[in-house]
């Protein structure tokens, strides 16, 4: 299936929800650098391998917790350095991004490596203890460096499991985990392709589609137990249940949990010609994640389009569709 850019994902939805035009135009131009950028940095990881142990990853364990991340420092700090423009069009980074850049360009290797595993395990401890030694803000060094590692992780994995025809956490079904293989990060989106005729098991929905979980920050997608929660693990009768528009004609939803209340938003694409940009089709649910968030939902994994930016989106998508 061919795969859309993410400006493409965002002219697909404004046609379909011109309401949410002006939101998917300022956030356009910091996905397509980061697009940009992961092509270009994807070369520079050349001779990196990640190595691959299946007896750990039946244990839980993601890849990039047994393999150093290799050494970076350059790209780090260029990726700083060119999305300073495309951040600075976020208010909370409007007049801070050329001072983070600064300091994202002065890092050591174990530097990186921290604010690395602070991103993917999205602890916010982690990113306070770095920012206070470094005298920044925590909120906007969280920003400003979960964009710069998304770039570098993406590249990362790009280049070491691109064009695999399955990946080897998805062989035999290895990978049970709600969590990324590769990084450990939760999920910001999932999605529906339609299988093969001979893949009838509990991974597949009925219909005859598999469900996959996408991490948004190295961009890599694992099978998941259909009716599963990927927060507690917990599989039972009416488990999940569905956000959607009373139509739903475009696929698009919210899987939430009745146990632990987290959500994921979820597109079916079984009748698409495309596969849409997932980061930026996560963007233009926004209006199903302000439901959830009424509701009392948490999403699976904090979002810059839904923790930073509410006070902006909010009553653009409130005015919108409410």
């Amino acid at each position: 299936m061919q795969k859309q850019s993410a400006e493409q994902t965002f002219q697909d939805i404004s046609r379909r929800r011109p309401a949410l035009s002006g939101l998917l135009t300022a956030f356009s131009p910091i996905l397509q650098k980061q697009e940009e950028l992961c092509e270009r940095y994807a070369g520079e990881f050349a001779s990196c391998t990640l190595t691959t142990d299946t007896g750990r990853m039946q244990q839980g364990v993601p890849i990039l917790t047994d393999n150093d991340i290799p050494d970076c420092s350059s790209l780090f700090a260029n990726c700083a350095k060119v999305l300073v423009k495309p951040l600075s069009g976020i208010p909370l980074l409007q007049d801070k991004a050329e001072n983070l850049a600064a300091l994202f360009a002065n890092l050591s290797h174990e530097d990186i490596k921290h604010i690395v595993e602070a991103v993917s395990s999205n602890n916010p401890t982690l990113i306070d203890y770095f920012a206070k030694e470094k005298n920044a803000d925590p909120l906007e060094t969280t920003l400003y460096g979960t964009f710069v590692v998304q770039v570098i992780l993406r590249s990362l994995v790009q280049k070491c499991f691109g064009g695999q025809s399955e990946m080897p956490w998805d062989t035999n079904n290895i990978w049970q985990q709600g969590y990324c293989p590769v990084c450990g990060s939760y999920p910001t989106i999932a999605w529906f392709d339609r299988a093969k005729v001979d893949e009838r098991n509990t991974y597949l929905l009925p219909g005859g589609s598999r469900k996959h979980l996408h991490c948004g920050v190295c961009g890599a997608d694992w099978r998941f137990l259909r009716l599963s929660c990927p927060l507690c693990g917990i599989s039972q009768s009416k488990q999940i249940e569905i956000l959607a528009e009373e139509d739903n004609k475009f696929g698009e939803a919210l899987d939430w949990c009745t146990q632990c209340h987290s959500y994921c938003p979820t597109i079916d694409i079984r009748d698409r010609i495309a596969m849409p940009n997932l980061e930026a089709q996560a963007i233009g649910m926004l209006h199903l994640e302000l439901v959830a968030s009424e509701k009392k939902l948490h999403p699976l994994r904090n979002s810059f389009w839904n923790t930073f930016i509410w006070e902006t989106a909010w009553p653009i998508v409130f005015t919108s569709f409410c």
